[in-house]
Protein backbone atom coordinates (compact mmCIF):
# COMPACT_ATOMS: atom_id res chain seq x y z
CA UNK A 1 0.00 0.00 0.00
CA UNK A 2 1.17 3.31 -1.17
CA UNK A 3 0.56 6.66 0.90
CA UNK A 4 0.95 10.18 -0.75
CA UNK A 5 -0.26 13.41 -0.58
CA UNK A 6 -2.86 15.28 -3.04
CA UNK A 7 -1.51 16.61 -6.31
CA UNK A 8 -3.08 18.11 -9.16
CA UNK A 9 -2.63 16.81 -12.08
CA UNK A 10 -2.19 18.41 -15.67
CA UNK A 11 -5.81 17.21 -16.74
CA UNK A 12 -7.13 18.89 -13.75
CA UNK A 13 -5.85 21.75 -14.22
CA UNK A 14 -7.10 22.46 -18.02
CA UNK A 15 -10.66 21.44 -16.75
CA UNK A 16 -10.07 24.40 -14.51
CA UNK A 17 -8.77 26.50 -16.91
CA UNK A 18 -12.20 25.59 -19.13
CA UNK A 19 -14.31 25.86 -15.78
CA UNK A 20 -12.82 29.61 -15.81
CA UNK A 21 -13.48 30.79 -19.52
CA UNK A 22 -17.24 29.13 -18.90
CA UNK A 23 -17.82 31.36 -15.84
CA UNK A 24 -16.76 34.36 -17.68
CA UNK A 25 -18.89 33.63 -20.54
CA UNK A 26 -21.86 32.62 -19.03
CA UNK A 27 -21.17 35.39 -16.06
CA UNK A 28 -23.13 35.31 -12.73
CA UNK A 29 -27.11 35.20 -11.71
CA UNK A 30 -28.11 38.93 -11.05
CA UNK A 31 -28.84 40.74 -7.43
CA UNK A 32 -32.17 39.11 -6.89
CA UNK A 33 -30.25 35.72 -6.80
CA UNK A 34 -27.56 37.10 -4.80
CA UNK A 35 -29.89 38.32 -2.31
CA UNK A 36 -31.73 35.49 -1.83
CA UNK A 37 -28.39 33.55 -1.84
CA UNK A 38 -27.78 35.93 1.01
CA UNK A 39 -30.82 35.48 3.33
CA UNK A 40 -30.31 31.71 3.83
CA UNK A 41 -29.51 30.93 6.93
CA UNK A 42 -26.50 28.13 8.12
CA UNK A 43 -28.47 25.07 8.58
CA UNK A 44 -30.40 26.28 4.89
CA UNK A 45 -27.03 26.90 2.65
CA UNK A 46 -25.32 23.71 4.44
CA UNK A 47 -28.42 21.58 3.30
CA UNK A 48 -28.90 23.32 -0.11
CA UNK A 49 -25.14 23.92 -1.17
CA UNK A 50 -23.42 21.64 -3.69
CA UNK A 51 -22.54 18.56 -2.58
CA UNK A 52 -18.77 18.06 -1.76
CA UNK A 53 -18.43 14.48 -3.06
CA UNK A 54 -19.72 13.00 -6.20
CA UNK A 55 -22.28 10.22 -5.75
CA UNK A 56 -20.33 8.71 -8.88
CA UNK A 57 -17.38 8.64 -7.52
CA UNK A 58 -16.01 5.47 -6.48
CA UNK A 59 -13.28 6.43 -3.93
CA UNK A 60 -13.01 5.80 -0.68
CA UNK A 61 -13.53 8.97 1.49
CA UNK A 62 -12.37 9.01 5.55
CA UNK A 63 -12.67 12.52 7.23
CA UNK A 64 -11.48 12.57 10.45
CA UNK A 65 -13.70 14.91 12.21
CA UNK A 66 -11.42 18.07 14.78
CA UNK A 67 -14.09 17.47 17.51
CA UNK A 68 -11.84 18.90 20.21
CA UNK A 69 -11.35 16.20 22.69
CA UNK A 70 -13.51 13.37 21.27
CA UNK A 71 -13.99 11.48 18.64
CA UNK A 72 -15.39 11.98 14.92
CA UNK A 73 -15.22 10.24 11.52
CA UNK A 74 -17.33 10.74 8.58
CA UNK A 75 -17.08 7.96 5.55
CA UNK A 76 -17.91 7.74 2.05
CA UNK A 77 -18.32 5.92 -1.35
CA UNK A 78 -20.69 6.96 -4.15
CA UNK A 79 -24.02 7.39 -2.73
CA UNK A 80 -23.36 5.74 1.12
CA UNK A 81 -22.62 7.60 3.98
CA UNK A 82 -21.07 6.39 7.72
CA UNK A 83 -20.98 8.20 10.77
CA UNK A 84 -18.91 6.91 13.41
CA UNK A 85 -18.94 8.94 16.53
CA UNK A 86 -19.74 12.45 17.57
CA UNK A 87 -17.96 14.05 19.64
CA UNK A 88 -19.09 15.46 22.58
CA UNK A 89 -22.05 18.28 23.15
CA UNK A 90 -20.30 21.56 22.24
CA UNK A 91 -19.67 19.84 18.81
CA UNK A 92 -23.07 18.60 18.28
CA UNK A 93 -24.19 21.20 15.77
CA UNK A 94 -20.71 21.64 13.92
CA UNK A 95 -21.08 17.66 13.31
CA UNK A 96 -24.36 18.26 11.92
CA UNK A 97 -23.74 21.06 10.09
CA UNK A 98 -20.54 19.60 8.67
CA UNK A 99 -22.48 16.47 7.63
CA UNK A 100 -24.75 18.59 5.84
CA UNK A 101 -22.33 21.01 3.78
CA UNK A 102 -20.68 17.52 2.63
CA UNK A 103 -24.21 16.47 0.70
CA UNK A 104 -25.08 13.76 3.63
CA UNK A 105 -29.14 13.51 3.40
CA UNK A 106 -29.14 10.09 4.58
CA UNK A 107 -26.79 7.95 6.74
CA UNK A 108 -26.61 4.29 6.00
CA UNK A 109 -24.61 3.50 9.52
CA UNK A 110 -23.73 5.28 12.19
CA UNK A 111 -21.52 3.44 14.40
CA UNK A 112 -21.24 4.17 18.24
CA UNK A 113 -18.15 2.44 19.40
CA UNK A 114 -19.25 3.03 23.15
CA UNK A 115 -21.21 5.81 25.33
CA UNK A 116 -19.39 8.11 26.69
CA UNK A 117 -20.22 11.91 25.83
CA UNK A 118 -17.27 12.63 23.83
CA UNK A 119 -18.51 9.67 20.91
CA UNK A 120 -21.73 9.78 21.74
CA UNK A 121 -22.95 13.06 21.91
CA UNK A 122 -23.08 14.30 18.51
CA UNK A 123 -24.53 11.16 17.81
CA UNK A 124 -27.30 12.41 18.89
CA UNK A 125 -27.61 15.70 17.15
CA UNK A 126 -26.93 13.63 13.85
CA UNK A 127 -30.10 11.48 14.69
CA UNK A 128 -32.31 14.06 15.50
CA UNK A 129 -31.44 15.75 12.72
CA UNK A 130 -30.76 13.56 9.64
CA UNK A 131 -32.56 10.04 8.64
CA UNK A 132 -30.14 6.75 9.17
CA UNK A 133 -30.75 3.16 7.70
CA UNK A 134 -29.13 1.63 10.92
CA UNK A 135 -27.17 2.23 13.81
CA UNK A 136 -24.41 -0.01 15.56
CA UNK A 137 -23.66 0.13 19.25
CA UNK A 138 -22.41 -1.88 21.64
CA UNK A 139 -25.65 -3.11 24.21
CA UNK A 140 -26.60 -1.74 26.80
CA UNK A 141 -24.79 -2.88 29.88
CA UNK A 142 -26.18 -1.16 32.47
CA UNK A 143 -25.92 2.79 31.03
CA UNK A 144 -27.68 4.80 33.01
CA UNK A 145 -26.76 8.81 31.56
CA UNK A 146 -28.81 11.83 30.51
CA UNK A 147 -26.57 11.33 27.38
CA UNK A 148 -27.89 8.00 27.24
CA UNK A 149 -31.13 8.26 27.56
CA UNK A 150 -31.05 11.07 24.88
CA UNK A 151 -29.55 8.60 22.73
CA UNK A 152 -32.38 5.63 23.39
CA UNK A 153 -34.52 8.54 22.63
CA UNK A 154 -33.78 9.22 19.24
CA UNK A 155 -33.40 5.74 17.85
CA UNK A 156 -36.97 5.05 19.11
CA UNK A 157 -38.45 8.39 17.38
CA UNK A 158 -36.80 7.28 14.28
CA UNK A 159 -37.63 3.83 14.56
CA UNK A 160 -34.53 2.57 15.11
CA UNK A 161 -33.49 -0.60 16.86
CA UNK A 162 -29.53 -0.83 17.48
CA UNK A 163 -27.92 -3.71 16.24
CA UNK A 164 -25.17 -5.19 18.47
CA UNK A 165 -22.42 -6.36 16.30
CA UNK A 166 -20.16 -9.82 17.30
CA UNK A 167 -16.80 -10.27 16.54
CA UNK A 168 -16.03 -10.97 13.20
CA UNK A 169 -19.49 -9.87 11.48
CA UNK A 170 -19.21 -8.27 8.18
CA UNK A 171 -21.54 -5.12 6.74
CA UNK A 172 -21.25 -4.06 2.83
CA UNK A 173 -20.71 -0.39 2.35
CA UNK A 174 -20.80 0.68 -1.03
CA UNK A 175 -17.44 -0.98 -3.21
CA UNK A 176 -16.66 -1.67 0.67
CA UNK A 177 -17.20 -3.31 3.74
CA UNK A 178 -16.22 -3.04 7.30
CA UNK A 179 -15.80 -5.88 9.86
CA UNK A 180 -16.30 -6.28 13.38
CA UNK A 181 -12.80 -6.37 15.02
CA UNK A 182 -13.63 -5.21 18.87
CA UNK A 183 -14.54 -6.04 21.60
CA UNK A 184 -13.64 -9.77 21.99
CA UNK A 185 -16.69 -10.17 23.76
CA UNK A 186 -19.08 -7.55 25.41
CA UNK A 187 -17.92 -8.71 28.97
CA UNK A 188 -16.08 -5.78 30.34
CA UNK A 189 -16.49 -3.82 33.28
CA UNK A 190 -14.97 -1.07 31.52
CA UNK A 191 -17.08 0.97 29.11
CA UNK A 192 -13.96 1.81 27.27
CA UNK A 193 -13.01 -2.30 27.06
CA UNK A 194 -16.40 -3.06 25.37
CA UNK A 195 -15.73 -0.72 22.39
CA UNK A 196 -17.14 -1.55 19.17
CA UNK A 197 -14.11 -1.20 16.93
CA UNK A 198 -14.26 -1.60 12.91
CA UNK A 199 -11.65 -2.58 9.98
CA UNK A 200 -12.50 -1.12 6.86
CA UNK A 201 -11.67 -2.35 3.69
CA UNK A 202 -11.61 -1.11 0.50
CA UNK A 203 -9.44 -3.51 -2.53
CA UNK A 204 -6.21 -3.69 -0.81
CA UNK A 205 -6.54 -0.91 1.24
CA UNK A 206 -7.44 -1.04 5.22
CA UNK A 207 -8.81 1.79 7.93
CA UNK A 208 -9.23 0.09 11.61
CA UNK A 209 -11.15 2.44 14.06
CA UNK A 210 -11.89 0.89 17.65
CA UNK A 211 -12.88 3.58 19.60
CA UNK A 212 -11.50 3.52 22.88
CA UNK A 213 -10.60 0.06 23.23
CA UNK A 214 -8.35 -0.47 26.49
CA UNK A 215 -5.05 -2.26 26.47
CA UNK A 216 -6.90 -5.11 28.15
CA UNK A 217 -9.05 -5.55 25.47
CA UNK A 218 -6.26 -5.07 22.98
CA UNK A 219 -4.18 -7.91 24.63
CA UNK A 220 -7.81 -9.78 24.37
CA UNK A 221 -7.69 -9.15 20.25
CA UNK A 222 -3.69 -10.41 19.82
CA UNK A 223 -4.70 -13.69 22.11
CA UNK A 224 -7.77 -14.60 19.37
CA UNK A 225 -5.62 -13.52 16.76
CA UNK A 226 -7.75 -11.17 15.39
CA UNK A 227 -6.68 -9.43 11.77
CA UNK A 228 -5.78 -6.22 13.01
CA UNK A 229 -3.22 -5.09 10.41
CA UNK A 230 -4.71 -1.80 8.42
CA UNK A 231 -2.92 0.90 6.59
CA UNK A 232 -4.44 3.87 8.49
CA UNK A 233 -5.20 3.62 12.63
CA UNK A 234 -6.86 5.44 14.34
CA UNK A 235 -5.44 5.83 17.52
CA UNK A 236 -7.32 4.51 20.26
CA UNK A 237 -8.45 6.62 23.29
CA UNK A 238 -7.14 9.52 21.98
CA UNK A 239 -3.64 8.46 22.02
CA UNK A 240 -3.70 7.37 25.84
CA UNK A 241 -0.99 5.57 27.51
CA UNK A 242 -3.59 3.15 28.90
CA UNK A 243 -3.82 1.71 25.37
CA UNK A 244 -2.28 1.36 22.10
CA UNK A 245 0.29 -1.15 23.47
CA UNK A 246 3.58 -1.16 21.57
CA UNK A 247 2.31 -4.93 20.97
CA UNK A 248 -1.13 -4.32 19.19
CA UNK A 249 0.75 -0.69 17.33
CA UNK A 250 3.24 -4.02 15.83
CA UNK A 251 0.08 -6.26 15.24
CA UNK A 252 -1.86 -3.14 13.32
CA UNK A 253 1.31 -2.33 11.54
CA UNK A 254 -0.17 1.27 10.04
CA UNK A 255 1.43 3.32 8.10
CA UNK A 256 -0.41 6.24 8.85
CA UNK A 257 -1.87 6.99 12.59
CA UNK A 258 -4.56 9.55 13.31
CA UNK A 259 -4.99 10.97 16.49
CA UNK A 260 -8.54 12.37 17.70
CA UNK A 261 -7.77 14.61 20.85
CA UNK A 262 -8.63 18.55 21.86
CA UNK A 263 -5.39 20.31 21.62
CA UNK A 264 -3.51 20.63 24.97
CA UNK A 265 -6.67 18.69 26.90
CA UNK A 266 -6.93 18.33 30.10
CA UNK A 267 -5.57 14.58 30.02
CA UNK A 268 -2.30 14.71 28.30
CA UNK A 269 -3.56 13.04 24.93
CA UNK A 270 -1.72 12.08 23.12
CA UNK A 271 0.59 10.36 25.48
CA UNK A 272 4.05 10.71 24.78
CA UNK A 273 5.04 7.00 25.52
CA UNK A 274 2.38 6.00 22.63
CA UNK A 275 3.86 8.82 20.16
CA UNK A 276 7.24 7.10 20.71
CA UNK A 277 5.99 3.93 19.43
CA UNK A 278 4.40 5.57 16.51
CA UNK A 279 7.84 6.88 15.61
CA UNK A 280 9.44 3.43 16.09
CA UNK A 281 7.71 2.29 13.32
CA UNK A 282 7.89 5.23 10.84
CA UNK A 283 4.28 5.40 10.42
CA UNK A 284 3.42 9.10 9.48
CA UNK A 285 1.88 11.00 12.29
CA UNK A 286 -1.57 12.85 11.58
CA UNK A 287 -3.13 15.03 14.80
CA UNK A 288 -6.54 16.86 14.82
CA UNK A 289 -5.53 19.27 17.25
CA UNK A 290 -2.80 20.41 15.35
CA UNK A 291 -4.78 20.19 12.24
CA UNK A 292 -7.90 20.02 11.97
CA UNK A 293 -9.96 17.51 9.91
CA UNK A 294 -7.53 14.95 8.74
CA UNK A 295 -8.69 13.68 5.06
CA UNK A 296 -7.56 10.39 3.38
CA UNK A 297 -9.15 9.16 -0.43
CA UNK A 298 -8.01 5.49 -1.12
CA UNK A 299 -8.82 4.01 -4.75
CA UNK A 300 -8.63 0.67 -3.52
CA UNK A 301 -4.59 0.43 -4.48
CA UNK A 302 -3.22 3.66 -2.73
CA UNK A 303 -4.33 5.95 0.27
CA UNK A 304 -3.58 10.08 -0.27
CA UNK A 305 -4.12 12.28 2.65
CA UNK A 306 -4.85 15.99 1.67
CA UNK A 307 -2.71 17.18 4.26
CA UNK A 308 1.17 16.75 4.87
CA UNK A 309 2.12 14.43 7.85
CA UNK A 310 2.01 16.76 11.50
CA UNK A 311 5.14 14.83 12.55
CA UNK A 312 4.86 16.48 15.64
CA UNK A 313 5.35 14.50 18.62
CA UNK A 314 4.99 16.95 21.11
CA UNK A 315 2.48 15.24 23.79
CA UNK A 316 -1.03 16.76 24.86
CA UNK A 317 0.96 17.48 28.39
CA UNK A 318 3.84 19.61 26.58
CA UNK A 319 1.30 21.63 24.29
CA UNK A 320 -0.76 22.07 27.91
CA UNK A 321 2.63 23.34 29.81
CA UNK A 322 3.56 25.44 26.49
CA UNK A 323 0.27 27.46 26.64
CA UNK A 324 -1.45 25.98 24.06
CA UNK A 325 -5.20 24.94 24.99
CA UNK A 326 -8.73 23.94 23.45
CA UNK A 327 -12.11 24.76 24.36
CA UNK A 328 -12.54 26.75 27.55
CA UNK A 329 -15.13 24.64 29.04
CA UNK A 330 -11.96 22.10 29.15
CA UNK A 331 -11.00 21.18 32.61
CA UNK A 332 -7.36 21.29 33.23
CA UNK A 333 -6.17 19.12 36.16
CA UNK A 334 -2.65 18.54 37.00
CA UNK A 335 -1.69 15.56 36.25
CA UNK A 336 -3.33 12.12 33.87
CA UNK A 337 -4.54 10.53 36.57
CA UNK A 338 -6.87 13.74 37.74
CA UNK A 339 -8.08 13.62 34.28
CA UNK A 340 -9.18 9.84 33.99
CA UNK A 341 -10.94 10.51 37.54
CA UNK A 342 -12.93 13.15 35.72
CA UNK A 343 -13.54 11.26 32.45
CA UNK A 344 -14.75 8.23 34.50
CA UNK A 345 -17.52 10.89 36.35
CA UNK A 346 -18.37 12.20 32.85
CA UNK A 347 -18.98 8.49 31.46
CA UNK A 348 -20.97 7.93 34.52
CA UNK A 349 -22.89 10.58 34.28
CA UNK A 350 -21.90 12.62 36.87
CA UNK A 351 -19.85 15.33 34.52
CA UNK A 352 -21.53 18.80 33.54
CA UNK A 353 -21.88 18.26 30.10
CA UNK A 354 -24.76 15.61 30.59
CA UNK A 355 -27.79 17.82 30.11
CA UNK A 356 -30.90 16.26 27.62
CA UNK A 357 -30.45 18.80 24.55
CA UNK A 358 -32.44 17.18 21.75
CA UNK A 359 -34.23 21.29 21.46
CA UNK A 360 -30.69 22.19 20.55
CA UNK A 361 -29.90 20.23 17.46
CA UNK A 362 -33.13 20.18 16.57
CA UNK A 363 -33.11 24.61 16.12
CA UNK A 364 -29.61 24.69 14.86
CA UNK A 365 -29.96 27.10 11.92
CA UNK A 366 -33.80 27.98 12.44
CA UNK A 367 -32.28 31.29 14.47
CA UNK A 368 -28.73 33.30 14.34
CA UNK A 369 -25.65 31.84 14.24
CA UNK A 370 -22.92 33.62 15.94
CA UNK A 371 -19.24 34.11 13.92
CA UNK A 372 -15.82 34.79 15.06
CA UNK A 373 -13.71 36.46 13.44
CA UNK A 374 -9.77 37.34 13.17
CA UNK A 375 -9.29 40.65 11.68
CA UNK A 376 -5.55 40.08 11.32
CA UNK A 377 -5.97 36.87 9.10
CA UNK A 378 -9.29 37.37 7.63
CA UNK A 379 -10.38 34.37 8.85
CA UNK A 380 -13.76 33.36 10.36
CA UNK A 381 -14.71 30.77 12.58
CA UNK A 382 -17.48 28.49 14.67
CA UNK A 383 -17.19 29.86 18.61
CA UNK A 384 -16.08 26.07 19.16
CA UNK A 385 -13.26 25.78 16.96
CA UNK A 386 -9.96 25.20 18.84
CA UNK A 387 -8.30 27.72 16.25
CA UNK A 388 -10.56 30.46 18.26
CA UNK A 389 -8.22 30.05 21.46
CA UNK A 390 -5.44 31.27 19.68
CA UNK A 391 -7.00 35.03 18.57
CA UNK A 392 -5.51 37.90 20.28
CA UNK A 393 -8.00 39.91 21.80
CA UNK A 394 -7.20 42.95 19.72
CA UNK A 395 -7.79 41.35 16.60
CA UNK A 396 -11.13 39.32 17.58
CA UNK A 397 -14.53 40.38 16.82
CA UNK A 398 -17.83 38.47 16.06
CA UNK A 399 -20.69 38.59 13.99
CA UNK A 400 -24.07 37.13 13.18
CA UNK A 401 -24.07 37.24 8.99
CA UNK A 402 -22.20 34.83 7.10
CA UNK A 403 -23.15 36.65 3.78
CA UNK A 404 -21.87 39.99 5.31
CA UNK A 405 -19.32 38.20 6.61
CA UNK A 406 -17.62 37.06 3.48
CA UNK A 407 -18.61 40.04 1.22
CA UNK A 408 -15.94 42.02 3.81
CA UNK A 409 -13.04 39.66 2.11
CA UNK A 410 -13.07 36.98 5.65
CA UNK A 411 -12.65 33.43 4.51
CA UNK A 412 -13.88 30.48 6.23
CA UNK A 413 -11.71 28.39 8.94
CA UNK A 414 -11.01 24.98 7.03
CA UNK A 415 -10.79 23.38 10.03
CA UNK A 416 -14.34 23.83 11.34
CA UNK A 417 -16.01 24.86 8.11
CA UNK A 418 -18.44 27.66 9.59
Amino acid sequence: MQLQRKKISRLGILWFSFLLMSLAVCGCGGNGQTQQQENKSVEEEAGTKEPAFSTESEALTVLFLDVGQGSSALVHQKDSWMLIDGGDREYSAYVVSFLKQQGVKRLDYVVVSHYDSDHLSGVVGVLNALECDQVLAPPDLGSDTKIFASFEKACEEKGIVPLNPKLGETFSFADSSFRVVSPAAYEYEDSNSNSLGIRLEYGDNSFLICGDCTEESEQDLLYQKVDLKSDVFAANHHGSRYSNSEEFLQAVAPEAVVVSCGIGNSYGHPDASVLLNIQKLGADLYRTDLQGVITAVSDGTQITFEQEPSMDYRSGTELREAGETGSAKEQTPETEAEGAENEEQKANGQGPELELYDDDVRSYGSGEQEYVLNTNTKKFHLPTCSGVQSIKEENRSSQTDRASILQQGYAPCQRCNP
